[in-house]
């Protein structure tokens, strides 16, 4: 019998983007082609892993394939050719000409790769041959057939600085002396790979003292002390008392006042200054405040700039209740015209609970601000809450009808009911013939366990869709039960009205089974899946986090511990049956904790519970369940809540099932 206790200690880290791209040089080369994965399901790096399929559930065709990769492996061409021959008609058979094709890659000619990449321009391993024949061909020092076979810019570093030192050498000095600049100019280490190009800057009396001080300016922004200590040893003689002073304005930067006074106005002085000025910010906001009038003053700033200066200082007392401090930074706040910042002091005046300075807050946004949904919602709400119930309920209405978090808030203060727009798309699949191939390659990779490429598939093609056709597309990957592939599409097409694609009715079975085990709506379950991995059982964030409910290992491995379950490691989370299990049961612990409240429950299951009770803490009662959702003070946490929630009125309108917003006694609750 599972027994739910609730967990102690920060389980879960709260970031959970997901996302992955080919390789390096593939988003380098290709802007069009870089693979962002699922961004607005869910936001992380991917790791995917391959296992291989029963080699008794595959076609002949498939073992075939299967052979013909272990033979080239193993060495044995001329079984490999053999193999490769029978299967000319074989969706895959690109990756086999591919593999023989690279065997060899530097006897091959450089018309004979273009060729190649040419004949198969839309498969995903057209950009990684280029790349690695360009670096053949850095690493033979082959520079004038670098130049002629890569005629454009391409992107990332390293190919840059080779692209750029191969057109030093084959004559064009000015290109090369012009991108050379542009790549040193980093506030971080730069590639190895550039090291001969910067020797060239250098040898063409290009790397001035000048220009190693505004790459200094840059290592001190991006707050890399070791490389400005390197970066001063390069200055000639007549710049080192200038590269001195800044690193020692980086190492103190309470003196940023008396530096600002006592030297030149000039463009390099007022960025040191704003930058020393900012690293005092953070180091320490009391004197930071004590410094600002003599600071802006010495470099004459503009009244812009000054203001600009002071919201950083702002930014960093948001969170400062220290009177005095808190004081300056509102009094300079109404001066401000950064939206963002007015939002975040937002938030804080609502947990306060005091609706007429809302009401002042609000009112210093900016008229394109203030026409959103969000902001319509809340000048409805400080209306209400300061006795206009007539103007709060006719601005209310304007709400309704829209797909969104606050249109369905504003239909429960009128207790009106909630309906989602929706279309459907309807799968003609003449209008897929173009990429007839490619579904027939995705087809043959997912059977053969290979996720990865055909994940890389999915993505160029999607690159190259029309609207119609990624409609179709993810039509059809619903079809096959490519769940996150079908969400993918939706994303690439912006098919935001699309629910049934948007939200694929996927894993069944288990989400029933594991609703009456944990008793928790079976909605609850899928939209909380489909805001952590959209259905792809693989996911793997860049701080571990696997599966379809994007649980942490150690997370997993306690959960199991608590509810008597063989937990069998990290890899077994790619189940969807262990990892909906789990992620169930360590949802269901996060309803006890919270008295079965899914907001507060939702909020622990992203940034960990122990934060959920702080924020409580602080908002002592104030707040009702929109407020509460409104002050989280993390954007990931905040925007989690309300997808979930949404997400779940979504599935229930799917399913047929009476839609819901929020329960009486997660309204009831005061937060």
């Amino acid at each position: 019998m599972e027994r739910f206790i609730a967990l102690s200690g920060p389980l879960r880290n709260a970031s959970h983007a997901v996302r992955r791209g080919v390789r390096a040089f593939s988003r380098s080369l290709r802007p069009g082609l870089i693979l962002w994965v699922l961004g607005a399901a869910f936001s992380p790096s991917l790791a995917l892993a391959s296992a291989s399929p029963d080699s008794g559930q595959m076609t002949p065709a498939q073992r075939q394939y299967e052979a013909a990769i272990d033979a080239i492996e193993r060495g044995e061409l001329r079984q490999f050719r053999r193999l490769k021959a029978k299967l000319r008609d074989y969706p895959l058979y690109p990756y086999l000409d591919y593999r023989d094709f690279t065997r060899n890659l530097s006897e091959k000619s450089p018309t004979s790769v273009t060729n190649f990449i040419q004949r198969y321009t839309t498969m995903p391993f057209a950009n990684s041959l280029r790349a690695d024949y360009l670096t053949l061909l850095a690493n033979r020092k082959d520079w004038a057939t670098l130049v002629a076979f890569q005629p454009d810019v391409p992107r990332g570093e390293r190919y840059q600085c080779q692209y750029y030192y191969a057109h030093s050498q084959a004559g064009n000095r000015a290109l090369a002396r012009s991108g050379a600049k542009s790549l040193y100019l980093s506030g971080q280490s730069v590639d190895s790979a550039c090291d001969p190009l910067f020797d060239y800057l250098s040898e063409q009396k290009q790397l001035t003292g000048d220009l190693i001080l505004r790459r200094m300016l840059l290592t001190f922004e991006g707050r890399n002390r070791s490389l400005m200590h390197y970066l001063q040893d390069q200055l000639p003689n007549t710049h080192q008392a200038v590269g001195k002073q800044v690193i020692d304005l980086y190492d103190k930067p309470e003196q940023v006042a008396d530096f600002s006074k006592r030297s030149k106005v000039t463009p390099f002085n007022q960025k040191l200054t704003r930058l020393a000025f900012e690293r005092l910010a953070r180091k320490d906001e009391a004197q930071a405040i004590r410094h600002f009038r003599r600071t802006v003053e010495g470099q004459h700033y503009d009244k812009g700039e000054r203001q600009a200066i002071a919201d950083y200082l702002i930014g960093q007392l948001m969170n400062d209740d220290e009177p005095a401090l808190a004081g300056w930074r509102d009094r300079m706040l109404r001066q401000s015209d950064d939206d963002g910042l007015l939002e975040r002091r937002f938030r804080l005046a609502l947990v306060e609970g005091d609706w007429h300075v809302l009401n002042q807050w609000l009112s210093l946004l900016s008229d394109e601000a203030k026409q959103s949904l969000k902001w319509r919602y809340w000048q409805a709400r400080i209306q209400l809450e300061l006795g206009d119930s007539h103007a709060a309920n006719q601005a209310f209405e304007t709400l309704l009808g829209e797909r969104n978090f606050y249109s369905v808030a504003a239909a429960l203060h009128l207790e009106k009911p909630i309906h989602i727009p929706s279309r459907t798309a309807v799968l003609k699949e003449a209008g897929l013939m173009p990429v007839n191939d490619v579904l027939a390659r995705v087809d043959e990779l997912i059977a053969l366990d290979k996720i990865y490429a055909a994940k890389r598939e999915w993505y160029y093609v999607l690159q190259r869709a029309s609207d119609e056709q990624i409609a179709l597309l993810a039509a059809y990957a619903n079809k096959q039960h490519w769940y996150h592939l079908a969400v993918q599409a939706t994303i690439a097409g912006k098919m935001w009205d699309h629910l049934s694609l948007r939200f694929p009715l996927a894993h069944q079975w288990w989400f029933e089974f594991f609703s009456r085990e944990r008793g928790v709506d079976k909605t609850t379950l899928m939209a909380l899946s489909r805001q952590e991995s959209a259905f792809f059982t693989r996911a793997v964030s860049h701080v571990g986090a696997r599966g379809l409910m994007q649980l942490m290992p150690r997370t997993a491995r306690e959960t199991s511990r608590r509810l008597g379950f063989d937990y069998q490691g990290p890899a077994s989370l790619s189940d969807p049956g262990v990892n909906i299990r789990l992620g169930s049961g360590y949802l269901k612990m996060m309803l006890d904790r919270f008295d079965s409240n899914r907001v507060l429950a939702f909020a622990a299951y992203n940034a960990g519970p122990h934060r959920v009770s702080r924020w409580l803490a602080r908002s002592k009662g104030h707040m009702d369940a929109i407020a509460f959702i409104e002050s989280i003070p993390f954007y990931e946490t905040r925007h989690y809540v309300q997808n979930v929630l949404m997400f779940d009125i979504y599935y229930r309108q799917l399913l047929g099932e009476p839609v819901q917003f929020l329960r009486a006694h997660e309204l009831a609750q005061r937060y």
